[in-house]
């Protein structure tokens, strides 16, 4: 069997994408039985990915193809390019690709809907309609659709009427990267970025449905009632989007701004050693199709305060406190609590890293050659 995969979201504009996929090709490829990868890729992105180590794997098959992710022109090219590789069935990890048949039987993976249950995460009208009507012929294209949870699996059927037999809910892991680092490494890396030695970790974009301003007022109000001498940084950790508020001058407006480092797009090897040294990992997100930094800072030993919003709830179980996400109070609390409570966040600790430990890119890769198949053979 050919399996296609389009590949051109292993950039590093595509943070959570690029991932999931990067280190599903890396899975799947031991378990192949005869089968061939067939991963289109375009040569003129920079990458934090190693495409190089994916052409040497026994079974993957490259295709260079130059035309980005959302590029209009792919509606009537990508068909063509296709049909010359025989395919047996064709995954679409992003949803433009999908919006024309492709040729063979299609799979699309949807890590979540945010346009449509957060219209703020994307604030232009035109966009949003566009949105909207390229999911759905995605959708409506697709044989089978990948969701990594359960929430997200209730939204693709409330929103879309999607039946459920079409979906299925493979969960994401976290790459072998992370894990808890040393602390030598913890401290060169603090060093390098200028980090203090107790700090909170946030990882994310400044998006709306990152839910950064109650993280970001429920700092404040620790940063007020906390003596000078013991007080953590708030560290933040990911792309800033220029449609959006930054969170420099978000701090600054509220007299944080020495007190709060935005350090931007950090690579793996360092976001792992700040994940193990951070007093507590923050994730107050409105909504998440997964929430990868909930369980990559698991992975780490990290203790982790998360939302119970989306599908928070199922990625960190009983390994992480949740708060609502609106509870700004709360946040303040417990970020405060946590910070003191050396024995509450060994304790985090030790059930994060057995939390992490049951999601594995071996299991999701097998789940999805399984998809694969049937879909091939229903053909």
């Amino acid at each position: 069997m050919r399996i296609g995969i389009d590949g051109r979201v292993l950039r590093d504009d595509y943070p959570g994408i690029g991932r999931c996929v990067y280190n599903l090709l890396l899975a799947m490829q031991p378990q192949l039985e005869g089968d061939t990868l067939v991963v289109l890729y375009d040569p003129a992105v920079k990458s934090r990915y190693d495409i190089s180590a994916l052409a040497s794997l026994p079974g993957v098959e490259l295709v260079p193809w130059a035309v980005p992710p959302q590029a209009p022109s792919q509606f009537w090219k990508l068909g063509k390019l296709l049909a010359g590789l025989r395919l047996d069935v064709f995954h679409a990890p992003y949803y433009p690709a999908a919006c024309r048949a492709a040729g063979a039987p299609l799979v699309l993976t949807l890590f979540d809907l945010i346009p449509m249950v957060h219209p703020a995460s994307m604030p232009s009208a035109p966009a949003r309609l566009a949105y909207a009507v390229a999911v759905r012929l995605a959708v409506r294209n697709a044989r089978r659709i990948i969701v990594c949870s359960q929430a997200a699996r209730a939204d693709l059927q409330r929103l879309l009427g999607v039946s459920a037999e079409r979906i299925a809910v493979i969960p994401a892991a976290p790459a072998p990267v992370f894990r808890p680092s040393t602390d030598a490494a913890v401290r060169q890396t603090r060093e390098l970025y200028r980090v203090p030695q107790r700090y909170i970790l946030h990882v994310g974009v400044n998006k709306p449905h990152k839910n950064l301003e109650t993280l970001l007022e429920a700092y404040h109000r620790y940063y007020t009632q906390t003596p000078t001498e013991s007080r953590a940084s708030l560290v933040l950790a990911g792309e800033h989007d220029p449609r959006y508020v930054t969170p420099r001058r978000w701090a600054a407006q509220l007299g944080l701004a020495r007190s709060v480092l935005a350090l931007g797009n950090v690579p793996d090897e360092d976001l792992r050693d700040l994940y193990t040294g951070a007093s507590c990992v923050a994730i107050p997100s409105l909504y998440e199709g997964f929430g990868l930094p909930v369980l990559e800072a698991m992975a780490c030993g990290a203790p982790v305060l998360c939302s119970s919003s989306s599908a928070l709830p199922e990625v960190a179980g009983d390994a992480a406190i949740q708060l609502d996400p609106r509870d700004t109070m709360g946040w303040t609390r417990m970020i405060a609590r946590l910070l003191e409570d050396q024995p509450l966040r060994e304790s985090l600790r030790v059930r994060g890293i057995s939390r992490a430990a049951q999601f594995s890119w071996e299991a999701a890769g097998q789940q999805t050659l399984e998809v694969y198949r049937a879909v091939a053979r229903e053909r």
